[in-house]
């Protein structure tokens, strides 16, 4: 080794920075902090389920995963509830049944009964139009409130038949949310073609789905035999907990350690983290989303770009 370079390595080492081998210097790892958010937040969600002919067993496991979107809520301090209406028009957004809140005797039930809406419903499944109706104080007093955010959720094996724009119902969902805004959410065909699995077939839902994206909500397949994933995403929105956490600087993946509260987390898909290469972020999933006050600690080397 060169005596300018070992003097040079004499000195990092001294100083804690860096390790040296000839012409090289090995970068210390890298560590990016956050607390998780547990401030008191207020949500309105609006179930808008689809009671056409084809939607028996879909209504089914909606209220068997509810226990998904409870239990992701229980211990956080948000202040929600729900209403829930159909996509049949000739309804023209009315609730049905009260509306939900923690406080409701027999939650679950409470949930079952009110999106069990049936099968009887139009076959021109109108949900935009609905929803839009809904949120409108003189039909549903107390559904919207003034400091809360508004949550929509689509259920339909359809697409949208509503008769104007998706843009044009968005600007009034948006413009009746509180001052927490508004998200759609969707559980509908998937694109470009829809989806068929064992007990449901349902058309590409592209109207619900262009009023996911252009509010950065969340959607999933209604052709899933689970529909807990995305009611846990909903209420993660809903309590206002992160589940991304962006990296100051891009990592080697391979070394990448997460820890929350001290604890070092699994890196997997179910009730871990994954890295995003795509948002350079560390992402949770499932009971790994850390709670309020939670700390997260991700180490890492930095990529260097040397193969």
């Amino acid at each position: 080794m060169p005596v300018r370079t070992a003097h040079l390595c004499a000195a990092l080492a001294l100083l804690g920075m860096a390790a040296c081998t000839e012409n090289k210097l090995v970068k210390v790892g890298a560590q990016d902090k956050f607390t998780q958010g547990g401030e008191e937040v207020s949500a309105d969600i609006l179930f808008v389920i689809d009671n056409s002919q084809s939607m028996t067993e879909e209504q089914g496991r909606l209220s068997a995963n509810f226990s998904s979107f409870v239990d992701v809520l229980s211990g956080t301090f948000a202040d929600w509830q729900i209403g829930v209406v159909t996509t049949d028009p000739n309804e023209h957004g009315a609730l049905r049944g009260a509306i939900i809140t923690p406080a409701t005797p027999l939650l679950d039930q409470a949930f079952t009964a009110a999106v069990s809406v049936g099968t009887d419903g139009s076959r021109d499944e109108e949900g935009l139009l609905t929803s839009a109706l809904a949120v409108n104080p003189s039909l549903n007093p107390g559904l919207v409130r003034a400091t809360s955010a508004l949550n929509v959720v689509y259920v339909s094996d359809e697409d949208d038949h509503s008769p104007d724009a998706v843009d044009t119902y968005l600007g009034i969902l948006e413009s009746a949310a509180g001052t927490g805004g508004f998200r759609a959410h969707a559980l509908v065909g998937d694109l470009p073609q829809g989806c068929v699995s064992g007990t449901s077939a349902a058309d590409a839902g592209v109207r619900y789905l262009q009023a996911v994206a252009e509010t950065s909500g969340w959607s999933d397949s209604i052709c899933s035999d689970d529909y807990s994933a995305l009611l846990a995403r909903v209420g993660l929105d809903v309590a206002g907990w992160d589940t991304t956490f962006y990296l100051a600087r891009v990592p080697d993946p391979a070394t990448v350690v997460v820890t929350v509260d001290g604890v070092t987390m699994p890196n997997r898909p179910d009730d871990g983290w994954e890295y995003s290469p795509g948002d350079n972020a560390v992402v949770f999933t499932g009971n790994a989303v850390p709670r309020p006050g939670m700390e997260v600690v991700v180490t890492y080397q930095p990529w260097s770009g040397v193969g």
